[in-house]
C-alpha cells in the first residue's frame, strides 16, 4: 500500500466516527424535548384539574351536563321574543294485546239480616272466599270481594228484581267488567246462595244460579263453585273466512292455576255480537247477532279456531273500523228451554198446530238425517227442548204442510225461553185455500154437466 492510499483511508475513517458522533447528538436532542413537551403537558392538565376542584357548586350547576340535560330535549323550550309555547307531546297510550287483557272483576256477597249471620261470621265468609277465589284463579282476574255495599240486593227475592238494564246503569260510571252479585238468605234451617254475572262488553246479565247447604262452613267453597259456573269468558273474533274463524281469548295467556277453570275446551260454542264504538271509542250500539254460534274447533293456549254455525248466511262479516266483534261462552244453565215460534212482525198470532223437527246435524239432498224427533207446537206456539250435555247443539226446522218454513241451530238449556220467527205462511195457505176451493167447484161444475148430459141423452 502506498502512502497516498494509507491517507486517503484514514481520512474516511474519521468522516465515518464524525457522521456516528453527530447522529447520536440529534438524538439526544430530540428526546430531550419530547420529554419536555410531555411534562408541560401534564403541568397544564393538572392546573386544569385543580381550578375544577376548587370552583364553588354553583358554578359548576351553572354549566349542565349532557346527561342533566337530556329529558328537557322531549319539551323545547322557546326562544326569547317568540310567540305563545308548544303544548308538550302527550305519550301515546300503551296497548295491551287482548290475549294479555285481565278481567276487571268485582264480587259482592249481599247478606240476608233473617238468614242469622253475625258481623263477624260474615267478614269471616268473604275473607275466605277472597282466598279462595285468588288461589284457583290466580294472576287472571284483577278482583276485588266485598260485603254488598247498601241499595244492593241482599236475598233471592231482591236480586231476581234486578235486570241488566239496571246493573248497566249503576256500574256504567266504574271500570268494573266483570260483576257477580251474590247474595245469602235461609229458608228454615236451610241456607241459599244465589249469583248473577254481569257482563260490561256485551251488557247482558245471566240468570239466577243458586247453591243450597245447612252447613255454614261450607258457604265460601260453595260461593266460589258458583262464580265460577257463572263465570262467561270473552274472546275476540279477528278473521273470518267464509265458515271459518279466528279468535283470540282474553286474558289467555295467563292461564289458571286450577285447571278445572280452563276457560274452553274443543266443542265448545260462543255466541257472536258486535259493538259499534264512536270516535272516542265509546259505545254507540250493541248489535246481538241471533241463532247464531261458533263451535271450536282448535285450542293453542290464547289462540283458537272454529266454524261457524248460523240460521243466516253470512252473519260474521270482515272487521271493520270502530267495530268490535266478541263472542261469549256458551253456558247451558237450564234443565230445558221453552221455544215460541211466531209469523214475522206478528208476536200476537202465534203459529199453533206446526210440525217441528229437531235433528243432530243439518240435512242436506246428499246427507239425509234418519234419526229426528218430531213435535208440534201447542195453542201458544210453544215446544219444549230439553237439554242433552251430550249432544247439545241441535238444529230446527219449522214446515207448513210440506214445506219448511224456517231452519236454526239452538242449544237447549242456554237461555229458559227464546222466540223463533218465521215467515208467515198465512198468503200461502190462503193461496192454496182459494185453489182448492176452485178445484172443488170446478170438480162440481164436472158433475152438474154429465149429469145434464145423461138427461139430454135420455131424453
Amino acid at each position: 500500500m502506498s502512502r497516498q492510499d494509507g491517507a486517503v483511508k484514514c481520512d474516511g475513517q474519521m468522516a465515518w466516527s464524525e457522521f456516528q458522533m453527530a447522529t447520536t447528538a440529534t438524538r439526544w436532542v430530540v428526546t430531550a424535548l419530547c420529554i419536555g413537551a410531555v411534562r408541560l403537558a401534564l403541568t397544564a392538565s393538572g392546573t386544569a384539574l385543580a381550578e375544577e376542584a376548587a370552583a364553588p357548586p354553583a358554578a359548576a350547576s351553572a354549566v349542565p351536563t349532557t346527561a342533566a340535560a337530556a329529558p328537557t330535549a322531549a319539551v323545547p323550550v322557546p326562544a326569547a321574543g317568540s310567540g305563545a309555547s308548544k303544548p308538550p307531546a302527550v305519550a301515546k297510550p300503551v296497548i295491551i294485546p287482548y290475549s294479555e287483557q285481565k278481567y276487571q272483576v268485582s264480587i259482592t256477597l249481599g247478606i240476608d239480616p233473617a238468614a242469622g249471620i253475625s258481623d263477624r261470621e260474615a267478614e269471616r265468609i268473604v275473607d275466605q272466599l277472597q282466598g279462595i277465589v285468588k288461589s284457583r284463579i290466580g294472576i287472571w282476574w284483577n278482583c276485588t270481594i266485598t260485603r254488598a255495599p247498601a241499595g244492593e240486593p241482599l236475598s233471592r227475592a231482591t236480586l231476581a228484581v234486578r235486570n241488566a238494564a239496571h246493573w248497566t246503569a249503576a256500574l256504567e260510571p266504574t271500570t268494573v267488567e266483570k260483576k257477580f252479585a251474590l247474595t245469602l238468605d235461609r229458608s228454615g234451617t236451610e241456607f241459599r246462595l244465589a249469583g248473577v254475572e254481569w257482563d260490561r262488553a256485551s251488557q247482558s246479565l245471566t240468570s239466577i244460579e243458586e247453591r243450597k247447604s245447612f252447613d255454614r262452613r261450607l258457604l265460601p267453597t260453595l260461593a266460589s263453585d258458583l262464580v265460577f259456573e257463572l263465570f262467561r269468558p270473552l274472546v275476540s273474533i279477528e278473521a273470518v273466512v267464509e265458515s271459518n274463524v279466528e279468535m283470540r281469548i282474553r286474558g289467555g295467556q295467563y292461564l289458571p292455576p286450577d285447571v278445572t277453570l280452563t276457560p274452553f275446551v274443543v266443542g265448545d260454542h260462543t255466541t257472536g255480537f258486535m259493538r259499534h264504538l264512536g270516535k272516542n271509542r265509546d259505545l254507540k250500539r250493541l248489535q246481538q247477532i241471533p241463532w247464531t254460534m261458533v263451535r271450536i274447533d282448535m285450542i293453542e293456549r290464547s289462540f283458537m279456531r272454529g266454524t261457524i254455525i248460523s240460521a243466516f248466511k253470512a252473519p260474521l262479516t270482515g272487521s271493520r273500523r270502530r267495530v268490535e266483534m266478541l263472542g261469549m261462552k256458551i253456558r247451558p244453565t237450564h234443565a230445558q228451554t221453552r221455544l215460541q215460534v211466531i209469523p214475522r212482525g206478528k208476536p200476537q198470532s202465534p203459529m199453533a198446530g206446526y210440525r217441528v223437527e229437531i235433528l243432530d246435524r243439518p240435512e242436506t239432498k246428499e246427507d239425509k238425517v234418519a234419526d229426528r224427533l218430531t213435535v208440534r207446537t201447542d195453542r201458544n206456539g210453544t215446544i219444549v227442548l230439553p237439554a242433552d250435555p251430550a249432544k247439545p247443539l241441535r238444529y230446527l226446522v219449522v214446515y207448513s204442510g210440506a214445506s219448511p218454513l224456517a231452519k236454526a241451530p239452538l242449544i237447549p238449556g242456554f237461555a229458559e225461553k227464546l222466540v223463533l220467527e218465521a215467515p208467515d205462511d198465512a198468503p200461502r195457505l190462503n193461496v192454496e185455500a182459494e185453489t182448492e176451493l176452485l178445484q172443488s167447484e170446478l170438480v162440481d161444475i164436472v158433475a152438474r154437466r154429465e149429469v145434464l148430459m145423461a138427461r139430454g141423452r135420455g131424453a
